[in-house]
């Protein structure tokens, strides 16, 4: 009986950590630029797998109070998110969302929706989708890139600006502020992060990964899923997709000066081997990794051989659960080489 107990408690020790998987869109639609989009035909196929793997789609706002208050979530849990307000979601995807009765996530850049655009929604069609359960949040005015400070103002002046007046005028226009913010092209700063933690806001970037209750509530990953992205052999294992149990003071600087980045993380020992961690730097292959365990942490390091010749990369981590058998632990960090004009 105690012999039971024993492996009964490892057993428990192991198990994988609660998570939340978040999908991130632009436009649904087979006209518009190939690398931010799906098309009708291929999202109704990611609705579908959703559906066939089991997964329970989940409020955006409501998953991630839950997490950082150490909630449970439900079972595969998975939010649906999609930047920039774009005609074709309520045209193409919200058909496949309204007829689930599944919630998702609109990130607005509300100057484009004030201004009328043609490709755009306007604020009546926003909040026929709040209406049916969408949640219309915050990507800023204009969708600057918020690296790049325009002359003659200082950064939280222009953060003012943009966010805090994005999210008024979504206040303004839907009754609701609920602080939800996705970063322009996925780049931030320690600084603004810093801002938007004082602001009161959670905020999203285009980093991969899974969400757990410890992740950078101002650096949390999404999982595009149109473009090169958008094939569902490739999806559906990020669907099953696991956090790593890494704090909020892992996430490094993004921004490079010049030289190959390099990354400490530590990990707390659960549900995977260390020796089957695997690191992987875009457009690099495999790293070589350096690891020290000590009183269950694991600290790896990792620095690729040359710098990043391209305006974004990323070095992502995963190892395969030991408790589900074909579920990845998976985490993700930008880098950004501000020298390069690549967005």
């Amino acid at each position: 009986m105690r012999l039971f107990l024993f492996f009964s408690c490892l057993f428990v020790g192991l198990q994988a950590q609660a998570g939340l998987v978040i999908l991130q869109y632009h436009h649904v639609d087979e006209s518009t630029p190939a690398i931010t989009s799906v098309s009708p035909e291929v999202f109704r196929s990611h609705m579908q797998l959703l559906e066939d793997e089991g997964m329970t789609v989940v409020d955006l706002e409501d998953a991630m109070l839950n997490l950082l208050a150490g909630e449970p979530l439900p079972e595969r849990a998975v939010a649906i998110t999609f930047d920039d307000a774009y005609q074709s979601i309520f045209d193409h995807a919200w058909p496949e969302l309204n007829a689930r009765d599944w919630p998702f996530t609109v990130f607005v850049n509300t100057d484009a929706v004030d201004g009328r655009y043609s490709d755009m929604m306007d604020w009546d069609a926003l909040r026929t989708l709040q209406k049916h359960g969408a949640l219309i949040a915050n990507h800023t005015r204009s969708h600057p890139y918020l690296l790049e400070l325009p002359a003659g103002t200082t950064a939280r002046e222009w953060w003012e600006n943009e966010i805090n007046g994005a999210e008024k005028r979504i206040e303004e226009e839907t009754g609701r502020s609920p602080k939800i913010f996705a970063y322009p092209y996925g780049e931030y700063t320690p600084e603004l992060v810093n801002w938007l933690k004082s602001e009161g806001y959670i905020a999203f970037g285009q980093q991969s990964g899974a969400v757990g209750a410890t992740s950078h509530p101002q650096v949390i990953p999404r999982f595009p899923a149109s473009g090169a992205y958008a094939d569902t052999n490739t999806l559906k294992t990020k669907l099953h997709s696991l956090p790593f149990a890494i704090q909020p003071e892992d996430s490094a600087d993004p921004i490079l000066t010049g030289k190959a980045p390099g990354l400490t993380l530590h990990i707390p020992v659960q549900d995977f081997l260390p020796r089957q961690l695997a690191c992987y730097a875009a457009g690099v292959g495999k790293l070589a990794l350096q690891t020290e365990e000590d009183n269950g942490i694991v600290e790896v390091s990792m620095q690729q051989d040359s710098p990043v010749r391209s305006g974004r990369s990323r070095y992502n981590c995963t190892a395969p659960s030991l408790s589900q058998p074909g579920r990845y632990y998976w985490y993700s960090q930008l880098w950004i080489n501000t020298d390069i004009k690549n967005r």
